[in-house]
């Protein structure tokens, strides 16, 4: 013998219904957003892969002076004699070198 809802009990089911509706579509919402997968999750990754992007760049551009200065090493003499008085203080034979001291304050 099943029994059937009353009138009461219909009403209290269909009044409870947008509620059950609303939290579902909130927490769906609430995934959505800021979820494993969400908006905020996937604005961040575009925030880092443009910030990957602008660092490849950089490296990239890096290399190429790189590159080029070698090819200068290897192919300029004047550039290689360059380096080598500015970074290494080489002279050339019969050239004097002066060094002064720092003043005193």
């Amino acid at each position: 013998m099943t029994s059937e809802p009353s009138d009461d009990q219909r009403k209290q089911t269909i009044k409870s219904r947008p509620f059950c509706l609303a939290i579902v579509a909130l927490v769906g919402l609430s995934f959505a957003v800021f979820g494993e997968k969400g908006a905020l999750r996937l604005h961040q990754m575009r925030q880092h892969q443009a910030h990957l992007v602008e660092r490849v760049h950089q490296l990239q551009v890096g290399n190429l002076l790189l590159h080029k200065e070698v090819e200068a090493l290897q192919n300029d003499d004047r550039y290689l004699e360059q380096v080598a008085r500015g970074k290494l203080s080489f002279v050339r034979d019969g050239e004097m070198v002066y060094q002064f001291l720092p003043r005193p304050r």
